[in-house]
């Protein structure tokens, strides 16, 4: 027995396979099998393939063969993309599976619906939406987790009237079929309460976002993820409300919560850290705002990119911020580069793209001169929110309200 093979208080054993492994992707040249292929130290000090780096042989007569993976990394350059390197692992396994097994063969479908969901965190929601339909399309015994993927999706897409009639039906069977307390169903009880928060109808929305934090804390504990996320969600629907003091004590527990369970820059953290900057910005206490609203910034540059949804969002916040503190020349460039980018990645009718025209038509206003870019600005957004809401919904008169008193002012058109 090979002294490598006794264990710290001298037990003999011999290992064929680890206990655990730690996944990391890297180009296949820097990953070196050293039963085939020797590391450049080793080609230096004369070992041959089949040992260690300690020269000893990885492998007995007689015992089941073990391999020994070196991964040298020598620069930050020679580091790829992991993200990347991870979605075309996930899109490729999804292709191989459906080339072995068919298209609509269970594993195909269980992979197809893993793709849509790394495609959805990914803010790429265009492709991930035809995978999430064929999914449930295909699939006899489609579950109610894959309408919620869809659901979840068609929610950050913006296309909020379909995702809010397949919420509901979510919610009418998971209750039927699990009980109003199971998890999964509170689940949907908290989507359906964001989905409504987002399409203003904001009283039932808070009965919902209640009884999902409620029963949330009753089931998973105050400190769950879950919870957590819950409480956001309720925290929001307050606010827009205008029950500040409550949001706020929401907003301060989520965070709290987010940073304890999941650390300060995993992306749910810095989404609390987003709505407090808000909450705070509506309570006129913009300093404050400003250095979440920072931290946001930088933290989603850093954990998703400069084009993830998330990202914009926080681009588009800190423009608005900056605007209220008379910051209008920085204001500017942050509002053109959340428009070009929610234009590239949500469509030019997306509801977040269309906040955006709208921020930038006010705040050119505001500046002065621009007057044919703040009108066109003005009718995009309002043609975009009769094509999205209708011509009768509030916010598409808001929005009419809002052109035809740019026009009245500056007698145009």
């Amino acid at each position: 027995m090979l002294k490598r093979d006794i264990d710290l208080k001298g037990r003999e054993e011999y290992r064929s396979r680890v206990s655990f492994c730690i996944p990391i992707l890297v180009n296949a040249s820097m990953a070196y099998d050293v039963s085939k292929r020797r590391t450049p130290e080793m080609v230096k000090q004369g070992k041959p393939v089949g040992v260690n780096l300690a020269g000893m042989p990885l492998n007995e007569d007689g015992m089941p063969p073990r391999q020994c993976f070196v991964i040298r990394v020598e620069t930050e350059e020679e580091v790829g993309n992991a993200r990347a390197v991870l979605m075309e692992a996930v899109r490729c396994r999804a292709k191989a599976i459906e080339e072995r097994l068919g298209s609509e063969h269970f594993e195909s479908l269980k992979a197809s619906s893993r793709l849509a969901n790394v495609l959805t965190a990914r803010g790429d929601y265009a492709k991930a939406e035809p995978l999430c339909r064929r999914v449930l399309a295909i699939s006899e015994t489609a579950t109610l987790r894959e309408v919620h993927n869809l659901t979840d999706m068609l929610r950050l897409a913006g296309k909020l009237l379909e995702a809010e009639t397949l919420c509901r039906r979510a919610v009418t069977e998971r209750e039927s079929a699990l009980g109003e307390m199971h998890a999964e169903t509170l689940q949907s009880v908290n989507m359906l309460g964001i989905v409504l928060w987002q399409r203003r109808k904001l009283e039932e929305a808070e009965v919902l976002c209640r009884k999902a934090l409620e029963g949330r804390e009753t089931l998973l504990g105050a400190m769950h993820p879950d919870t957590s996320q819950s409480a956001n969600n309720l925290a929001l629907v307050l606010q827009k409300q205008g029950n500040l003091e409550e949001a706020e004590v929401l907003h301060r527990r989520a965070l709290a919560g987010r940073e304890a369970q999941l650390g300060p820059n995993h992306p749910d953290t810095l989404q609390s850290v987003n709505n407090l900057a808000w909450l705070l910005e509506n309570q006129g206490k913009l300093e404050d705002a400003e250095v979440l609203q920072r931290r946001d910034l930088a933290g989603c540059e850093a954990q998703l990119g400069a084009s993830h949804p998330d990202t914009l969002t926080s681009v588009n916040n800190l423009a608005k911020l900056l605007k209220k503190q008379r910051k209008l020349q920085d204001a500017e460039g942050l509002f053109r580069r959340a428009l070009a980018g929610r234009e590239a990645q949500l469509g030019a009718r997306h509801p977040s793209t269309l906040k955006t025209v709208f921020n930038l038509a006010r705040l050119l206003e505001a500046k002065g001169g621009h007057l044919p870019e703040v009108e066109e600005l003005y009718l995009r957004e309002l043609k975009g929110m009769e094509e999205l809401d209708g011509p009768d919904h509030q916010e598409t008169q808001r929005s009419r309200r809002n052109l035809e008193r740019f026009r009245r002012k500056h007698a145009t058109g």
